[in-house]
């Protein structure tokens, strides 16, 4: 078992955002692995670069989604990409330039957020779309 797991109450049942979710726990549990095994700068960086990635096409994909069906709580929600973004892209930055020790504690904030905000914000998106989406059938 990773660092971290996706809980049945976490998932926001629209398939596409679970399935994002999944593939970001799955990258922060590389992540752990990969540090957890003294594996080398290179391995690192591009698991790394791969949750940069992921998260920057995961955020715009859930902002997308909000624009298209007028979600009321956008800006906020905007808001706490931004911030998650700039986190994670710090994170890439401090490793880029040398720091090859993330410590357990970085771990432990990508857990935090990665749950925190799919339990603060998504489940709340989620919800909402799901409203949306029973509507119209």
């Amino acid at each position: 078992m990773g660092l971290i797991s996706l809980r049945d109450e976490q998932k926001v049942n629209v398939p596409e955002i679970d399935a994002q979710h999944e593939a970001l726990v799955e990258l922060i549990n590389q992540l752990h692995q990969a540090m957890s095994d003294g594996r080398g700068k290179e391995v690192l960086g591009r698991v790394i670069s791969a949750l940069v990635d992921h998260t920057r096409s995961h955020f715009a994909y859930e902002e997308q989604l909000m624009t298209e069906h007028a979600f009321p709580g956008f800006d906020k929600h905007r808001e706490e990409h931004d911030r998650l973004l700039q986190h994670i892209e710090e994170l890439a930055r401090r490793f880029d330039n040398g720091d090859l020790l993330l410590s357990f504690a970085v771990m432990v904030d990508l857990r935090a957020w990665a749950l925190v905000h799919i339990e603060k914000f998504d489940i709340a998106l989620g919800a909402f779309l799901n409203r949306r989406t029973d509507a119209g059938r």
